[in-house]
């Protein structure tokens, strides 16, 4: 059954863009209607579906994430794994050597091959209905309303869709601009196979940042052969935990989405940091069946190099039940974060969600062992308290500044390639996207005190400056950490954009307006 036509425009080509297009393609199929009749993906890259976060790299850059829960469908959490095993011939030639199971931690790269074999499929069933996908290779740098719908300004050309999917992926940062024309410096770790191939392997190489990113870049660096000194220098100078290999998957009791409801409903409109961390504690305990002592993983004045012994230790002797009930909380963590009172959102923030990143954020036992290695054999160092980089000319080399207030220690590092693995901003003002500035200058987004825009907590959809929603115009991932809090996780961005797409095949089924994708006259 086809209704009148409407067009859906996807902003972005990467894994949520993928997610919405499959998901798109499932609730079709459930209802016959075709409510949508085109999709257009907006996306500057000559191909699209796994995006720049699981491009086709170094087969030592891990998801830090099993296979068997790393889905971008909402209600199959185990797609990636049976992709895998009914379709070997798509991916054995470019990791021969893979072991699949759900319990393994695979190659982004892999997880890559995947998501663009499965944003073709989609494109091919949803031709096959009638439903018209098309990849248009231009940045879309403006939007703006019309009595119809919406204008997507792309320079000189504009297009037309009823509905917006802003798909964008992560904020990319101008901190770091005055280097770039540098020789040497490296913007992003990605593709790790150009740091391999363009740094030479007796250089000094500090890479800015301790998170998942900047382990990347060592673990590939050392597996290439690298015999240079590495350095990694974040403000912290804290690596994230260590996956445990012995944890087993956990559905919360106490956090679940349905006691935090039964909570809301007993009369409680808000929840205390205080509230949460006792829930949390008595999570852990029923997790792990023993009395648990949060000292033992924070150990704050534990330096790097012995925090990754212990880490490694216990990620390999014992079941690490906290970092289960943490992974566990992706299912309701953002009704959690969603009823936080205001002053505790503020507190967190600024005392707690360095640490709750490095400790939910963990990487596999597999890096970590490398780590370990590369320290004990004193060719990776790690440092905290980073100020700055800089092109030092005298020295013709990089030069990064360490302030370490914690030890009272101060030093200047000096490299030869700097590469950056800071990550992303969360600040929408401040990122470098063009369309995410032209929509907050122009009131038809408002940004996010805790990061990204604002969005409706339900819905998904922009509210303006003014407060109003901004009607079929939605947001999944980074741009919404703010509203959801955790938008890092494929699982929890896959259940979103499922919630958008049942939005808007709901709407399109409900709505008169019609429309096709038209390329509009520049306006005078």
């Amino acid at each position: 059954m086809i209704f009148g036509k409407k067009t859906l425009a996807i902003v972005g080509g990467g894994s949520i863009a993928t997610s919405v297009l499959r998901q798109l393609l499932d609730e079709i199929m459930k209802s016959d209607k075709r409510c949508i009749t085109d999709v257009i993906v907006f996306d500057p890259n000559n191909k699209v579906g796994a995006g720049m976060a699981y491009q086709l790299d170094s087969p030592s850059n891990l998801l830090n994430t099993r296979a068997g829960t790393m889905s971008p469908i909402d209600d199959e959490p185990d797609h990636f794994v049976k992709w895998l095993k009914a379709n070997p011939a798509k991916w054995e030639s470019h990791f021969p050597k893979i072991h699949i199971s759900e319990a393994a931690f695979l190659p982004r790269g892999l997880f890559g091959l995947y998501l663009d074999d499965l944003f073709l499929e989609s494109v091919e069933r949803l031709n096959s209905m009638d439903v018209s996908v098309q990849h248009v290779e231009i940045e879309i740098r403006g939007m703006r309303p019309t009595a119809a719908g919406y204008e997507l300004q792309a320079g000189s050309l504009s297009y037309f869709a009823d509905a917006v999917v802003l798909a964008i992926g992560n904020l990319h940062s101008g901190e770091w601009d005055h280097l770039v024309q540098e020789s040497g410096y490296f913007n992003s770790p990605y593709p790790c196979t150009d740091l391999v191939n363009t740094i030479s392997p007796t250089e000094t190489v500090c890479i800015l940042g301790t998170g998942l990113s900047a382990i990347d870049a060592v673990v590939s660096l050392a597996d290439s052969g690298h015999r240079g000194k590495l350095i990694m220098a974040s403000r912290g100078g804290r690596l994230p935990s260590v996956r445990g290999i012995h944890n087993s998957n956990y559905s919360p009791g106490k956090l679940s989405r349905d006691a935090i409801k039964d909570l809301l409903h007993s009369g409680n409109q808000s929840f205390s940091l205080t509230q949460l961390y006792t829930l949390l504690m008595e999570e852990i305990v029923a997790a792990d069946g023993l009395p648990f002592d949060i000292d033992s993983i924070l150990r704050p004045q534990t330096g790097p190099h012995r925090y990754l012994d212990i880490e490694v230790q216990d990620a390999t002797s014992s079941n690490r039940a906290w970092q289960s009930v943490l992974y566990g909380l992706n299912e309701s963590i953002d009704l959690i974060w969603h009823h936080l009172n205001d002053a505790d959102k503020a507190r967190f923030e600024k005392g707690f969600k360095s640490q709750w990143l490095a400790y939910r954020v963990s990487f596999p036992v597999d890096n970590a062992l490398k780590l370990q290695e590369l320290i004990h054999c004193d060719q990776l160092s790690v440092f905290g308290g980073t100020k700055r980089s800089w092109r030092d000319e005298a020295s013709n080399s990089f030069a990064t500044s360490i302030d370490d207030h914690r030890l009272g220690f101060r030093a200047t590092l000096y490299s030869d390639s700097l590469v950056n693995g800071t990550g992303f901003t969360a600040d929408a003002a401040k990122c470098k996207s063009k369309l995410v500035r032209q929509i907050l200058d122009s009131g038809l987004a408002a940004p996010h005190p805790y990061g990204g825009i604002v969005v409706d907590f339900h819905s998904n959809e922009l509210r303006t400056q003014a407060g109003t929603l901004l009607p079929n115009v939605y947001a999944v991932g980074a741009l919404t950490a703010g509203t959801h809090f955790w938008t890092n996780a494929m699982n929890v961005n896959a259940r979103l954009a499922h919630q958008v797409v049942k939005n808007l095949t709901q709407r399109a089924d409900r709505e008169p307006r019609s429309s096709f994708l038209t390329r509009l006259p520049q306006a005078a």
